[in-house]
């Protein structure tokens, strides 16, 4: 690994990590400071787009103000309207794009539609080919699991916004609903073709509450399960617009029915999309922006749409968006083990809190790595794997704490041992690349300098 968070600890110590009982040795606590820095943490903050055959200016986005390392993916497939398949020159550009994420240190979310204009029932009519060209992507989706994060479901209407469909309500006007039943055909479709890590996120949450015929949001229970509805996601296109968004939720719910479940729901789901409408009105205001971002657990945000709204906040709300979108973890303090003899029993506790606004949808696992910081001729580590489900370490939750006493081996080396946590990513492609590690918000304790 390269890529610790560092915590010092000193002691005799680590491995045979496993619980154990013993006598309790003195202990230490250590607290941490907060650090407002700006950086680019992996499945969460500002997004920007591109379409898969112009991925330009990828290089700087991780190091840009904003610190992007989330990509939304715009596949044009208007070429295959007439067409059984999409073509293997779209599917092999659609690879192309996401191996240059890959080389570029992002991740990415996936949106195809049949056009990217504002035209009545621009997609094919035959539901079963839309599901075909949703099936083609499939090997896609599991070649490169590891970099994307989720996939908007569009398809329909124009844009993909799910509207002003030959499958809409009424398919002779513009902007009315889709109809349940290709809704359901198209959601149970992208189930059974995305990986059962991967979510796919629709356009309104009536959309949802249709899908599965329930006003129940998801539940705790049902969270972070394989399970359809823990996969299922909501984006908003016209964020904060106005009292309904724009017909985001004039489905006969008041907007502060829609806030409510959506704030349940999105406490365990994908909640993301870009602000619309008049800058300073009722509803984007700079406050306001923060108050319903924080309580719809808002994950990525369309850095590039919409300015004027962006800087009408101000410089000081716009930061704090850079911070706060998706989750930000902050530790509070250790307690350990002051010195522990070979064989003997390292305890310690673990504070931390979720300071964003959601928390991380996408599990990854937590490490812990005993380091000898080569003080003797050779270096030495201990490794374990925490059980414990960052996931769950929602804003909600205030402050989370691990526990945990290890017993360290009769064989280890005496000396000052430094105590190091690891948050990197799931894939073991990506594990041993620091711009897929979680960075925690805290001042002193980032470190890319050591390599396993």
């Amino acid at each position: 690994m390269n890529h610790q968070m560092i915590i010092l600890l000193y002691a005799f110590m680590t491995n045979s990590w496993h619980n154990a009982l013993a006598a309790e040795p003195p202990s230490v606590t250590k607290t941490f400071a907060a650090a407002q820095t700006f950086f680019a943490n992996p499945e969460r903050g500002w997004i920007t787009h591109r379409f898969s055959d112009d991925i330009y200016d990828v290089n700087s986005l991780r190091s840009s103000v904003e610190k992007v390392s989330l990509l939304l993916i715009k596949i044009d497939i208007s070429a295959y309207r007439n067409s059984s398949h999409i073509g293997q020159s779209k599917l092999n550009e659609i690879r192309s794009v996401l191996a240059t994420c890959r080389q570029q240190g992002l991740k990415a979310i996936m949106h195809s539609a049949y056009s990217w204009d504002l035209v009545l029932a621009p997609e094919l009519k035959n539901l079963e080919t839309v599901k075909a060209h949703i099936m083609d992507m499939k090997p896609i989706y599991y070649e490169y699991e590891d970099i994307i994060v989720a996939v908007e479901m569009g398809m329909f209407g124009p844009w993909g916004e799910m509207h002003s469909s030959y499958f809409s309500t009424t398919n002779t006007a513009l902007f009315y609903p889709i109809k349940t039943s290709a809704l359901r055909e198209v959601h149970a479709t992208y189930m059974s073709t995305l990986p059962t890590t991967r979510s796919v996120i629709l356009r309104t949450p009536y959309y949802i509450r249709q899908v599965f015929n329930s006003d129940i949001p998801l539940s705790s229970a049902e969270a972070y399960s394989k399970n359809p509805k823990a996969r299922t996601g909501y984006h908003n296109d016209a964020y904060l617009a106005s009292s309904s968004d724009e017909g985001t939720f004039d489905y006969g719910w008041s907007r502060a029915q829609e806030l409510a479940y959506i704030g349940q729901m999105t406490r365990y789901a994908f909640f993301g999309g870009e602000t619309f409408g008049t800058p300073n009105s009722a509803y984007n205001k700079a406050q306001n922006a923060l108050a319903e971002s924080k309580q719809q657990h808002m994950t990525y945000l369309n850095r590039d749409y919409n300015p004027p709204i962006y800087n009408a906040w101000g410089t000081a709300v716009k930061q704090e968006f850079t911070r706060k979108l998706g989750y930000c973890f902050q530790l509070q303090s250790l307690s350990h083990s002051k010195e522990v003899v070979p064989g003997g029993i390292l305890s310690f506790s673990l504070k931390l809190q979720n300071i964003g606004f959601a928390a991380m949808h996408l599990t990854r696992p937590v490490k812990l790595t005993l380091d000898n910081d080569k003080t003797g001729n050779a270096r030495i580590t201990y490794n374990t794997t925490l059980s414990v489900d960052p996931r769950t370490w929602t804003p909600e939750a205030n402050v989370i704490s691990i526990d945990r006493k290890l017993c360290v081996p009769v064989n280890i080396k005496e000396g000052v041992w430094r105590l190091l946590l690891t948050l990197p990513d799931v894939s073991t492609r990506l594990q041993s690349d620091v711009r897929y590690t979680v960075r925690l918000a805290n001042k002193n304790i980032w470190n890319t300098s050591i390599s396993q």
